[in-house]
């Protein structure tokens, strides 16, 4: 696949050389305003509620976020995931860079492939999570939230031969989630779907456009990610839509989406973690390869994983039907040992559930939302499919 080329944006590029500075001045990188992604002409004359991500204008719901978090379950739900920061590493250093700033060993991931991985601070501190995508050895995609990745990759990309090129105002995501998404797609793909597993990266045509697909999402269910050109966007969304609708598929929002990250025990940057947890706090500490030799926060990340943490991310179960809020202090007795950061209303266990932070060992922990306890207990992450079975399919 060729690299995007779009004469109406400003491209955040740089190509770094020993000697010269990450990064070439450019416009302000923070994202701002309000933005309507390319699929907005079909999803604007159905959604009337929206949320603002990374800004763009994204859908809450479309007609109840229970109902589409069932079409993910049983059928196949579409969604708009545009405002991921796709960010390309590419040149002689992308790998070295890359195996650089990640506790797995990045040489291990094969062409066509990619894996779930984070990228960290030389304390050892997560600068974001995300999935890494390897087209061949000198270009990787890293597809992540708005965090900081392309700040650090820019940063970290002094002195190496690599160039750095952002696609979040040039690529727009749809995904397509469930068990169904597989027969729906194809339908429409003209490449063989069955011969790619999960984590699978592969280009193709969809609705007779040229797209990138990745076999991943945020739902731990089979599905796929769509990277489309703005320019084909439209008209692609569109028909995609169509087809998907004809098959009892339906358009999922970002509330549905939140409802079956959390039963997965899918964590989000800014909410559940940020750049002062190790991946160790967060259990994630698989991900850190001693062997690979050395990488930035290698002796700090061992050190943290030496050392058990004095608090870590866990699953919440609570009695009754009242939701906690985010925020909502967890004691044991009158003190607080941790914090609720996604709580939900959970369709599949009916009844509430939090992913959030627990001090020590609570046997009986509750949840103080607004003046009342809630009696509440703490389970291993993830609620739902703990051996990701759905998505393997």
């Amino acid at each position: 696949m060729q690299t995007r080329k779009d004469p109406k944006t400003v491209r955040f590029q740089f190509h770094s050389a020993v000697g010269q500075p990450p990064y070439t001045k450019t416009g302000m990188r923070t994202p701002s305003g309000l933005k309507q992604t390319s699929f907005f002409s079909t999803i604007g004359a159905i959604a009337t509620d929206y949320k603002l991500h990374n800004s763009y204008l994204k859908p809450d719901f479309f007609t109840d976020p229970v109902e589409e978090y069932w079409a993910i379950r049983e059928t196949a739900g579409l969604l708009d995931v545009t405002g991921e920061e796709v960010i390309e590493v590419r040149g002689p250093d992308a790998l070295a860079l890359l195996n650089d700033l990640m506790p797995r060993d990045v040489r291990k991931l094969k062409d066509g492939t990619s894996f779930y991985s984070v990228l960290c601070h030389d304390t050892g501190g997560i600068v974001e999570d995300g999935i890494l995508a390897r087209f061949d050895e000198s270009r990787f995609w890293w597809i992540g939230g708005p965090g900081n990745s392309e700040e650090c990759l820019y940063i970290n990309g002094a002195g190496r031969d690599v160039t750095i090129e952002g696609f979040n105002h040039s690529l727009h995501v749809a995904s397509l989630q469930g068990p169904k998404s597989r027969e729906m797609l194809q339908a429409v793909c003209d490449a063989d779907l069955s011969l790619y597993p999960v984590f699978a990266l592969f280009d193709a045509k969809v609705c007779g456009v040229p797209v990138t697909i990745t076999r991943t999402g945020y739902t731990a269910e089979l599905g796929y990610d769509i990277y489309v050109d703005i320019e084909y966007g439209a008209a692609f969304f569109a028909e995609l839509w169509a087809h998907v609708q004809r098959h009892d598929g339906k358009l999922c929002g970002s509330k549905t989406l939140n409802l079956r990250r959390v039963e997965a025990g899918i964590l989000n940057f800014g909410q559940d973690f940020d750049w002062q947890h190790t991946p160790v706090e967060i259990g994630l500490g698989w991900m850190i390869n001693d062997r690979k030799g050395p990488f930035r926060s290698r002796e700090a990340l061992l050190a943290r994983k030496e050392k058990p943490p004095a608090s870590r991310i866990t699953g919440f179960r609570m009695e009754g039907d009242e939701v906690p809020l985010i925020g909502d202090p967890v004691l044991a007795g009158d003190k607080v040992v941790g914090r609720i950061t996604s709580p939900i209303a959970s369709p599949a266990f009916n009844c509430p559930i939090a992913i959030g932070w627990l001090e020590g060992e609570v046997s009986n922990p509750e949840v103080l939302c607004a003046d009342r306890r809630l009696k509440a207990t703490a389970v291993e992450l993830p609620f739902l499919d703990p051996e990701r079975r759905l998505m393997r399919m």
